[in-house]
C-alpha cells in the first residue's frame, strides 16, 4: 500500500490546496480533464427493479431480483453502496417471512443482521411489514448492538483519497483511527480526483481491521502525474532554466503555473515566461504566507528576464539531484479546484489518448 512519504506528500498536498483556495489562487481541475468511465449501474438496475417488483406486490419477481442484485454486488462491489446493500439484504429478509413465515425466522434474522451492518440507519416500520417481520428485526438489532465494536483503519494507494464509510465521508487516508463500527462485514468506499472510484468487502473483528484500496489513475491522467515526476526531479531546487516538458505540461493540464515540492520547499513556475518563485516554506505556521506569495505571483509574475526569484532561505543547489523524498505538484490557472500527484511513478500505467505525449507534445 502507500508509503508514510506517499501520505506525508498527501497531507502537504492538501493543505497547501486549501490554503490557495482561502488565498482565492484560481486553481485547475486537473482531473477533469480525464474523465474515469462510466459507473458501473447493472447492479443498481437489478435492485430498482427489485424494488419495483415489491411495491408490485410481485414478491417472488422481488425476492429473485434482490437475489440477483446482492451476487452482482459481491463481484463487482464497485457496483454497490452502503444503502442499496443494507435495503436488498432487509427486503430479502422481509420477503423469506413473508413467504415462509415463522419457520423462515432464522433467515430473516440472519438477512436483517447483514442490512444493519450495511447500514447501521436501516429501521423497520411495525405500520407497514408484518408482527413476525418486526420481531425479527429487532432480534438482529439487538444482536448487532450486542457485538460491540472494532476499529476500521483505511489505507489506499495512492494516498489522500476520500474513504466513505456507511455513506459517510470520513477522511482522506490513511485513516489509522477510524471509525468504530460493529464486527462483521462492511463496504468501505474510496475515491480520489483523477482515480476510478473503488469500493471493498472489509470483515471486520473485534480487534479490529483496515480496508485497503488501490486506485487506478484515469487514461492519460497516469501520464500527466509521470511528467510532473519527472520535472519534480529535473527542476525543483535547480538553479536556471526550467525543465524541458514544463511548458508542454502546462498546456496540457490548462495552465500557465505549476507549484511542485521536493519536500523541502515549495516552489511556483510560470512555465510562460520561465521564471519562478522558490524556497517556498511548508511549515503549517507558515503556509498562509506561501498561499499568499504563490497567488501574488500568479496575479503578478515576473518577466521573462528574471529567471529566478527567491523567497528566502538558503541557496537551492545546481546539481539537479533526484529527490526521493515525497513531493507534489498542483497546477494553477483559471478555474475551480487543483489536483494533486504524490510520490513519482505510482500510478499504474495507463493507455493513452490517440495522438497524446505530456513530455514532448508529438503524435
Amino acid at each position: 500500500m502507500s508509503s508514510p512519504d506517499e501520505a506525508e506528500a498527501a497531507k502537504h498536498e492538501a493543505a497547501l490546496t486549501k490554503a490557495l483556495e482561502k488565498e482565492g489562487a484560481p486553481l485547475v481541475n486537473v482531473p477533469a480533464e480525464f474523465p474515469t468511465p462510466p459507473p458501473d449501474e447493472k447492479g443498481m438496475k437489478l435492485a430498482a427493479e427489485a424494488k419495483q417488483a415489491y411495491d408490485d406486490l410481485d414478491y417472488d419477481a422481488s425476492l429473485a431480483k434482490w437475489n440477483e442484485a446482492l451476487e452482482y454486488f459481491v463481484q463487482h462491489p464497485s457496483a454497490a453502496d452502503s444503502k442499496t446493500l443494507g435495503d436488498a439484504h432487509f427486503y430479502v429478509g422481509a420477503l423469506a417471512i413473508q413467504n415462509g413465515g415463522k419457520s423462515q425466522m432464522k433467515k430473516g434474522t440472519e438477512e436483517f443482521t447483514r442490512a444493519l451492518l450495511f447500514n447501521p440507519e436501516l429501521t423497520c416500520d411495525p405500520q407497514v411489514y408484518g408482527a413476525d417481520v418486526k420481531k425479527a428485526f429487532d432480534k438482529a438489532l439487538s444482536e448487532v448492538n450486542a457485538r460491540g465494536t472494532g476499529k476500521l483503519a483505511l489505507e489506499s494507494t495512492p494516498p489522500g483519497a476520500t474513504a466513505n464509510v456507511h455513506g459517510k465521508d470520513i477522511g482522506l487516508t490513511p485513516i489509522e483511527d477510524g471509525p468504530s463500527v460493529p464486527p462483521g462485514r462492511h463496504l468501505v468506499s474510496f475515491k480520489k480526483p483523477g482515480y476510478e472510484p473503488v469500493s471493498v468487502f472489509t470483515d471486520v473483528s473485534k480487534e479490529g481491521a483496515t480496508a485497503k484500496a488501490s486506485l487506478k489513475a484515469a487514461p492519460g491522467y497516469a501520464d500527466v502525474r509521470d511528467a510532473a515526476t519527472s520535472l519534480v526531479s529535473k527542476g525543483v531546487g535547480v538553479k536556471g532554466a526550467l525543465p524541458d516538458g514544463s511548458k508542454k505540461l502546462g498546456e496540457v493540464v490548462k495552465a500557465r503555473f505549476l507549484v511542485l515540492s521536493d519536500g523541502a520547499t515549495a516552489e511556483v513556475w510560470d512555465v510562460e515566461t520561465g521564471s519562478r518563485v522558490s524556497g517556498l516554506s511548508l511549515s503549517s505556521e507558515e503556509l498562509a504566507a506561501t498561499a499568499k506569495q504563490i497567488n501574488e505571483f500568479i496575479a503578478n509574475p515576473a518577466p521573462a528576464a528574471v529567471a529566478e526569484v527567491k523567497s528566502g532561505g538558503e541557496e537551492p543547489s545546481a546539481g539537479g539531484p533526484v529527490y526521493t523524498r515525497w513531493w507534489f505538484w498542483t497546477a494553477v490557472g483559471v478555474v475551480a479546484v487543483g489536483a494533486a500527484a504524490t510520490a513519482g511513478g505510482v500510478a499504474a500505467a495507463n493507455s493513452r489518448p490517440p495522438g497524446f505525449n505530456v513530455v514532448l507534445g508529438t503524435p
